[in-house]
């Protein structure tokens, strides 16, 4: 453990290095590139570079101190880098504030505004990249085996999360090195033994109890076991426990009151959220139209038929008719007759447990049908859906009214904002195709519980980067 904070404490001090530099470097760049920009806007003040360095170094610790209150320096081997960076934006356009305030009551400590403004761009710019690069070196000695935390997962016999153990395994760039799986059994009075005889022989560092349904008592006695030890422990969360991540405190009377909040996304969150959806969704329209009458002519030319497909679609407590691009045999296609007694055969043939029907090799799909589902063509009609606010360009998947009607009682919670073009969900079935239900409806509770600009934006990213043919890990 000693090894693995000493290989943090490395990591974080040469990142203050690294920043105070990249600050100092954006800092100079700035103040020669102003005299490129003499032309276009002259310069009306005499700022010599030992007078400007002097301020540089004055400003940059405050930088660095910003860049220490967004905990950008925590021991913590493994941030998820759009987190960072956004942190970084955050935290230099805090200082830039400080500059301008600064500027304002006296001009003559700093005389150009310009030089300002272009330090802080390049600082966001420099900073990010010296971090990318420390990110990527730090990667791979995490593959090495360099700072690995010593991690043991705690389970049910009857239940194990082979899915989550996997992927810790192959993914050392996660900062974890699984040193035991221990398996709780009911009435097992030896786990803590067994437990103690594993942090002598290998040592831990962390615990991840991944089964929400092992008994509130024994968390306690694995927790009470990990503060003993200095271990962190972690754990998986039942849909319960994650309602709690979105509080907040009010007074009624004088009374302090907790408040669960459904989900961040109101207010400003939600005219925030819809004002993408517009933009991008009408710029979809506009770009893809060619695309549009490509698809549509390859559409009537392979089949008889309507060019479209439409079903009602659940959203909220009602419901939508959604509208896509048709890429089934029309006789075949739900809605027709022959079309669903044909879906009622195949639904037998479920390849997915839960309330969802995925049919693997449907035979209904045309040769067409197949290109645009797996380059997900077919779904761009659902950027009218969005413009017109029937759905949201990032939101839980849309369903079929017949499937809701299957879980909906016991699921209301996904349905209080609108369906996703694409999602937390979506973009982790690119990778994990056979996800189960139970994993997304946890997806979708985290997304809705959650919500930020900047996750709608990471999940747009990765969706972009799955529709160019890779398919990415999601850090959430």
């Amino acid at each position: 453990m000693e090894a693995m904070k000493r290989s943090e404490l490395l990591f974080n001090l040469i990142s203050i290095l690294v920043d105070f530099l990249m600050v100092m470097l954006s800092g100079i760049a700035a103040f020669y590139f102003r005299f490129r920009l003499e032309e276009v806007r002259p310069i009306l003040y005499n700022l010599q570079i030992a007078d400007y360095l002097r301020v540089l170094f004055l400003v940059s610790p405050l930088i660095i101190l910003l860049l220490a209150a967004a905990g950008l320096y925590n021991l913590k081997g493994t941030r998820r880098l759009a987190h960072e960076l956004y942190k970084i934006v955050l935290a230099i356009s805090s200082g830039l504030l400080l500059v301008v305030i600064l500027f304002f009551f006296n001009q003559t400590v700093f005389p150009s505004r310009l030089i300002i403004l272009l330090s802080w761009a390049l600082a966001i710019v420099l900073v990010s990249i010296g971090r990318v690069l420390l990110r990527i070196v730090q990667i791979s000695a995490l593959k090495r085996g360099v700072g690995l935390h010593k991690l043991v997962v705690i389970d049910l016999t009857d239940n194990p999360s082979a899915t989550l153990v996997s992927e810790i395994k192959s993914r050392p760039e996660l900062g974890y090195k699984i040193v035991g799986i221990v398996n709780y059994r009911e009435g097992d009075a030896d786990l803590i033994a067994r437990l103690e005889d594993l942090r002598k022989s290998s040592g831990i560092d962390d615990m991840l109890q991944v089964n929400p349904a092992i008994p509130h008592d024994v968390n306690n006695r694995l927790l009470q076991f990990c503060r003993d030890y200095g271990i962190k422990f972690n754990f998986v969360p039942d849909l319960f426990e994650t309602s709690k991540t979105a509080v907040d405190i009010e007074t009624i009377a004088g009374v302090p009151i907790i408040v669960l909040k459904g989900t961040p996304l109101e207010g400003w969150g939600r005219v925030i959220k819809r004002f993408v959806d517009i933009v991008i969704s009408f710029l979809g329209l506009v770009i893809s139209s060619p695309i549009f009458l490509l698809t549509a002519l390859a559409i009537r030319l392979e089949s008889k038929g309507p060019v479209f497909f439409h079903q009602p679609r659940a959203a909220g407590l009602g419901s939508f008719e959604c509208y896509k691009f048709r890429s089934m045999y029309y006789e075949m296609s739900e809605g027709t007759e022959s079309g669903d007694k044909l879906r009622e055969e195949l639904e037998k043939q479920n390849a997915r447990l839960g309330p969802f029907v995925k049919i693997r090799n449907d035979p209904r799909v045309t040769k067409v049908g197949k290109f645009i589902r797996r380059t997900k063509i077919d779904e761009l009609p659902q950027f009218w859906h969005i413009l017109r606010g029937q759905m949201s360009l990032v939101g839980p998947r849309v369903h079929m009214v017949k499937e809701v009607e299957k879980f909906q009682d016991n699921y209301k919670k996904i349905f209080i904002i609108k369906p996703g073009a694409t999602g937390l969900t979506q973009i982790t079935q690119a990778y994990n195709p056979e996800l189960s239900f139970e994993e997304e409806i946890r997806l979708d509770t985290f997304y809705i519980e959650n919500w930020s600009i900047w996750l709608d934006f990471y999940i747009i990213f990765k969706t972009i980067l799955i529709l160019l043919g890779q398919k990415p890990k999601v850090d959430y």
